[in-house]
C-alpha cells in the first residue's frame, strides 16, 4: 500500500486517480508515475533503458474506426436535420412548374460525405430505434416527405415540444394515408362542381366581375374537411372571413346558398323571401358586391350531422374582416350567461382565407396574429388558410414583398406554415388534416399556404396578357385540377371516363336548373350595387348575359367607336423583344 504522504496535498485526488488506473493496468500511466506507484507498492523499478510499452495495434486500428464511425454518423444527422430545416426549398409547391430553389445542404457532400458512404450506416444510430433500415433509405423517405408537394417549415417554433410532435407526424405519414375509392370520387365531384360554377359564369355572364376561384379549386375541399373534422371534435360552429377571391364558390358550396339565390345576383333579380345572404335593406341606401355578402347555414356532414357555419360579410377591403371574424368566435366560445363561464375553443372554429399578396402587405395581418396568444384574444388557434395565386393584381411576388414566401409574416409569432401545391389534391388534404390536428393539440395558430395560380385576369375584366403574358401563356396551355385529378383516378382504375364526363354534366344540370329559377325571377329587379369593387377598384356593371338575348351589350357612346390612339398603337404597343404582344393590340381593335 502507498504511504499516506504520495496522496496528502491538494494532488491527492489526482494522485489517488492515477492509482487506480495504475492499479488496473499499470501501462496505462506514464513511466514516471508508474516508477513511484511501483516503489511504492515495493515491485522492481523498470529497466532505464527500456522504452515506454507501445499501445497494442488492434487497439489503434479499433479507436480509428471508432472515431470514423461518430464522423459518419453526425453527417448522417446532420443530413437528417436539414431535411428537416430546408426539405421546403426543394418541394415541388408551384403547379406550374417553375423549379424550386433548393439548397446546398440538401445534398451529402455539402457535409463531406456520400450516400455510398452512408450506405454502411443503420438509420438506427441516427434515429435511436431498433430499425433495420439504412441511412440512404431513411434519407430518401424524408426526401419524398419533406421536397414533395408539400413544404413543411417549422424548425424556427420556439417550443422543442412542438417541433418534435410536428416531426412525429410529418414522417411518419399519419394524415397521408390513401383514402377510400368513395371519398376519392366524393372529391373528384366536389371539383367538377367547383369548376363547373366558374366556368359556367364565364360562359354565362362574360365579363361580369366575379373573382373566379379558378387555379385554386381545392380550397372548396379544403374547407369541407376542416368542417368535417372540427365537427368531429365537438364544433358546433365555424366562424369564416374571406376576401373576394374564391368567395361565390365558398358560398356555394361551403356554406350552402343555392345557385338560384347566387344567379339572381348576376340577373339582377330580387332576393329569395328565404335566401341566406346577408343583403342590407333596400331602403338603408347601401348597397354592396355580391363577392361581399356573408350567410349562415348549417352544413350537412358527410354522415349526415351539420354544423354550423357563418361567413361573416366583408364590406370592406380584403383583410380587415380578421379582427371581426376572430372576435365573433371568442365571443361564441363563451356559451354560458355568465362572464366567467369557461371558454370552449373545441366548440366554435375560426377560419381565416386570405389573399397571398394581401397577407404580405396588409398591417392588420400582423395585428391579428400579434393579439393571437393575448389572454383576452386567445381563440384557441385560428387555421389560416392562403389562396395564394403568386400574383397580387399585376405585381409579381418579388415585387411586392421583400420575403420568398407570402406565409413568411407568421414565422415571426412563432406559427407553423405548410405551404401545399394546390393541383396535388391529397396533398392539399393532408396538410388540411395536419394544420387541424396542431390546433387540437396545441390550441394554436396555423397557416397553410395553398399555393395555385389566377387563370384570368384580377377581376374578369382585365386581360393579365399586358403585363404577364409569359405567365398567362402557360397558364392558357395548365390543364385544371379536375382534370389533372380525373386523368390520375382513371389511369388508376378507380373511375372511367364515362364516370367522368357524367360528373361534368351533372355539375352542368344543376346549373341550368338554377338559371331558369334565376331568371324567372328577374322582376322587380333590384337596381345591381355599384362600386367597392372588392380590391380591384371595378364596381358592378349592370348584368349581361351571352346569349338569351336580354342584358346584351349596349354602346355607352352611341355613333362613336372608341380606338387606341395611333401613337400608342404604332409605338407603345409594340413589346420588348421576345414578348408576344395580344393580337388585338397588334390589331388595334376598338376596345
Amino acid at each position: 500500500m502507498p504511504s499516506s504522504e504520495l496522496f496528502s496535498g491538494p494532488n491527492a485526488g489526482y494522485v489517488e486517480e492515477l492509482f487506480q488506473r495504475y492499479l488496473a493496468d499499470p501501462g496505462s500511466v506514464s513511466a514516471h508515475w508508474h516508477s513511484i506507484f511501483a516503489k511504492e507498492a515495493g515491485e522492481p523499478p523498470p529497466s532505464p533503458t527500456a522504452p515506454p510499452p507501445a499501445p497494442a495495434p488492434q487497439r489503434s486500428a479499433t479507436l480509428r474506426a471508432m472515431q470514423e464511425l461518430l464522423h459518419l454518423v453526425a453527417r448522417a444527422t446532420s443530413l437528417v436535420q436539414a431535411f428537416r430545416d430546408h426539405g421546403h426549398q426543394l418541394a415541388r409547391i408551384d403547379p406550374l412548374g417553375s423549379d424550386p430553389p433548393g439548397h446546398p445542404q440538401l445534398d451529402p457532400s455539402f457535409f463531406g460525405t456520400s450516400m455510398e458512404q452512408l450506405e454502411a450506416l443503420p438509420a438506427s444510430t441516427v434515429l435511436g430505434d431498433d430499425g433495420d433500415e439504412r441511412v440512404p433509405d431513411y434519407l430518401q423517405r424524408l426526401e419524398r416527405v419533406y421536397c414533395g408537394s408539400i413544404g413543411y417549415q417549422f424548425e424556427h417554433l420556439e417550443s422543442p415540444e412542438r417541433v418534435r410532435w410536428l416531426w412525429h407526424q410529418v414522417e411518419s405519414g399519419a394524415h397521408a394515408q390513401q383514402r377510400p375509392r368513395e371519398e376519392q370520387v366524393e372529391l373528384l365531384i366536389r371539383l367538377a362542381r367547383v369548376e363547373g360554377l366558374e366556368q359556367f359564369l364565364h360562359r354565362v355572364y362574360p365579363g361580369q366581375v366575379r373573382f373566379s376561384l379558378e387555379g385554386n379549386d381545392m380550397l372548396v375541399p379544403m374547407v369541407d374537411l376542416v368542417l368535417e373534422i372540427a365537427a368531429a371534435r365537438g364544433c358546433r360552429e365555424v366562424v369564416m372571413g374571406m376576401a373576394h377571391r374564391g368567395r361565390l364558390n365558398v358560398l356555394a358550396h361551403s356554406v350552402g346558398v343555392g345557385y338560384d339565390e347566387i344567379l339572381r345576383q348576376f340577373e339582377g333579380a330580387a332576393p329569395a323571401a328565404d335566401g341566406i345572404l346577408t343583403l342590407p335593406d333596400d331602403e338603408s341606401g347601401i348597397g354592396d358586391v355580391k363577392y361581399h355578402h356573408g350567410a349562415t347555414r348549417d352544413h350537412v356532414l358527410r354522415d349526415g350531422s351539420t354544423v354550423r357555419v357563418t361567413l361573416a360579410p366583408n364590406p370592406s377591403h380584403l383583410e380587415f374582416v380578421n379582427p371581426v371574424v376572430a372576435g365573433v368566435a371568442r365571443a361564441r366560445q363563451f356559451a354560458g350567461p355568465r362572464q366567467d363561464d369557461e371558454q370552449d375553443t373545441a366548440a366554435v372554429v375560426p377560419l381565416l382565407i386570405h389573399g397571398d399578396a394581401a397577407f404580405a402587405a396588409e398591417g392588420v395581418v400582423a395585428e391579428s396574429l400579434n393579439l393571437a396568444r393575448l389572454t383576452g384574444y386567445a381563440t384557441g388557434g385560428v387555421v389560416h388558410l392562403i389562396v395564394n395565386n403568386q400574383i397580387g393584381f399585376t405585381t409579381d411576388p418579388e415585387e411586392g414583398r421583400s420575403t420568398r414566401y407570402a406565409s413568411d409574416l407568421a414565422k415571426g409569432y412563432d406559427i407553423p406554415v405548410l405551404r401545399v401545391n394546390a393541383d396535388d389534391p391529397p396533398a392539399c388534404l393532408t396538410a388540411m388534416r395536419l394544420a387541424m390536428a396542431y390546433r387540437a393539440e396545441f390550441h394554436d395558430d396555423i397557416v397553410v399556404d395553398l399555393i395555385g395560380y389566377r387563370r384570368h385576369g384580377h377581376n374578369e375584366g382585365d386581360d393579365p396578357a399586358y403585363t404577364q403574358p409569359r405567365l398567362y401563356e402557360r397558364i392558357r396551355a395548365h390543364p385544371t385540377v379536375f382534370t389533372l385529378y380525373a386523368e390520375g383516378l382513371v389511369k388508376a382504375g378507380i373511375v372511367t371516363a364515362d364516370e367522368v364526363a357524367a360528373a361534368r354534366r351533372d355539375a352542368t344540370d344543376h346549373l341550368r336548373e338554377a338559371l331558369v329559377a334565376a331568371s324567372a325571377a328577374k322582376t322587380p329587379a333590384r337596381p345591381p350595387a355599384r362600386g367597392g369593387g372588392g380590391g380591384g377598384g371595378a364596381g358592378e356593371k349592370p348584368p349581361r348575359r351571352a346569349r338569351d338575348g336580354p342584358g346584351r351589350f349596349t354602346q355607352a357612346v352611341p355613333g362613336r367607336r372608341i380606338r387606341l390612339r395611333r401613337g400608342c398603337r404604332a409605338g407603345r404597343s409594340r413589346g420588348p423583344d421576345g414578348i408576344v404582344e395580344p393580337g388585338y393590340l397588334r390589331r388595334g381593335r376598338p376596345v
